[in-house]
């Protein structure tokens, strides 16, 4: 072994020391409630993906090193995640029984065979189809992580060999979540890496968390409110579906008139091109709008939110 070699194993043994000590995840009981519940909140954000039922199970939360945990063998795939608040990145990683699984339970799959599915040469589709995979992992886990820190994570690019960042190299000493994803009775892994470097700004929260409870980044009075709780509600609320309308032009008409429609009659609007659109959610005006045209279809931009207090005293003055 050479000096160079020697330098670098005796490298990764600290590290590992380290890890052992006062960076284990046993020792960090916030660590363990987040991903403590990552599973359940992975199972919600994959059960409209496939027609197969998925299962997700915390197998390991351990440390280690980038070294030990960032090699992929062939046929596995990573997602290069970057968390902007914590000024780091993050690695999602599958191995190829579990790449192969949400491949096909993705793409339509009704079955599995009972003797699995084939090892094959993996294409550029099935890495498109695992950033599916690893975008509802990184909300998973920002939805986890939100019991004591707000954190958003944003996948980058798709890859099958991972090319450490720059500030990060195989001893970089790093947190380890093994997840296994199950379907139709045949498992694979994911693996969710991050660099205990990340976590610095969050320990002292991770360190002083107790099952069951959510420790405040503020310090403020406990109080009987449930954040994940709060978060789910906000997010189901903010993908509920109303009705959004662009109004031309309004003018009022005589019964009489109206009562002359049929099909064919044409109704003269006063507007021009230089006229404004009216935008309404579920018949509330939010916001005036210019009306515009690309390819062939009608657009609308966005100028100026919709005063309604302004609206009502020009109304009033007639402007």
């Amino acid at each position: 072994m050479s000096a160079a070699e020697s330098l670098l194993e005796a490298e990764k043994s600290l590290e590992r020391a380290l890890s052992a000590g006062q960076n284990r995840p046993d020792r960090l009981p916030g660590l363990q409630m987040i991903f403590g519940q990552l599973p359940r909140i992975l199972v919600d954000e994959l059960e409209t993906i496939s027609l197969l039922p998925a299962k997700v199970r915390l197998v390991e939360l351990f440390a280690s090193t980038i070294g030990d945990t960032c090699t992929l063998p062939a046929g596995a795939f990573a997602g290069v995640v970057r968390a902007e608040r914590w000024r780091s990145w993050l690695y999602f990683m599958t191995d190829p029984p579990a790449s192969l699984l949400f491949v096909e339970a993705a793409t339509g799959c009704e079955s599995i065979s009972p003797a699995g599915l084939a090892p094959r040469k993996t294409t550029r589709t099935d890495a498109n189809v695992m950033r599916v995979l690893f975008r509802r992992v990184a909300r998973a886990l920002s939805s986890a992580f939100s019991i004591l820190a707000d954190v958003e994570f944003d996948v980058g690019d798709v890859v099958e060999k991972i090319e450490l960042e720059p500030h990060l190299g195989p001893t970089s000493a790093v947190i380890a979540a093994r997840l296994s994803l199950e379907y139709d009775g045949h498992s694979g892994f994911v693996t969710i890496v991050i660099p205990q470097a990340a976590l610095e700004s969050i320990r002292d929260l991770l360190i002083s968390a107790t099952p069951g409870e959510a420790a405040s980044p503020t310090n403020a009075p406990q109080t009987f409110e449930d954040p994940a709780w709060s978060r789910q509600l906000a997010e189901e609320i903010a993908r509920a579906f109303i009705e959004l309308n662009g109004v031309l032009e309004e003018r009022p008409i005589a019964l009489s008139e109206v009562q002359r429609f049929a099909v064919g009659s044409v109704i003269e609007l006063q507007m021009t091109s230089m006229s404004r659109v009216r935008l309404d959610a579920d018949e509330s005006p939010l916001f005036w709008c210019e009306l515009g045209k690309r390819e062939n279809g009608l657009i609308l931009r966005v100028e100026e939110e919709f005063d309604q207090q302004r609206e009502a005293v020009d109304e009033f003055y007639g402007l």
